[in-house]
């Protein structure tokens, strides 16, 4: 439950940081991050589970749109995306506040072949470990319901 709120205050505060601040600088560590969220959409997608675990922290959670909450072995344990699906990120904002940041955007989401893309959008929040950015937490809302 301690984990619930923190992700959920990390989300209102990106929500809030994002709200006053229009554009962020573009520096070499959110260059780094927008990667690190592009190659974790490519292993969600493809069931790449050495990928996933490198890029998880151990005390990752993620809460999805219909407020299911999954766990980092939960995601270890995801199909991957049948042959038509795919995730297309865009809009991907990045803030650095230290040892922390904050990815978000949206993500175009299709579940296979001959479906309709649904967008959401994500707030994703990353901790600087000693060996790395890792995901720490994540939450998604469907992009029509409004704001995360």
């Amino acid at each position: 439950m301690k984990h619930l709120f923190a992700l959920a205050a990390a989300c209102v505060t990106a929500s809030a940081v994002f709200a006053a601040v229009p554009s962020s600088p573009v520096t070499s560590e959110a260059v780094h991050l927008q990667v690190l969220e592009h190659q974790w959409t490519q292993a969600a997608a493809t069931g790449d589970r050495s990928m996933l675990n490198d890029l998880l922290d151990d005390k990752f959670f993620e809460v999805l749109p219909n407020g299911v909450h999954r766990s980092k072995r939960d995601l270890l344990a995801a199909a991957a995306l049948p042959p038509g699906g795919s995730q297309v990120l865009e809009d991907v904002r990045v803030q650095v506040l230290g040892d922390l940041a904050v990815v978000t955007g949206i993500n175009r989401y299709t579940p296979a072949q001959g479906f309709k893309p649904v967008e959401y959008r994500f707030a994703d929040v990353f901790m600087k470990r000693e060996d790395g950015w890792r995901v720490v937490g994540a939450r998604m809302r469907r992009k029509e319901s409004g704001s995360i």
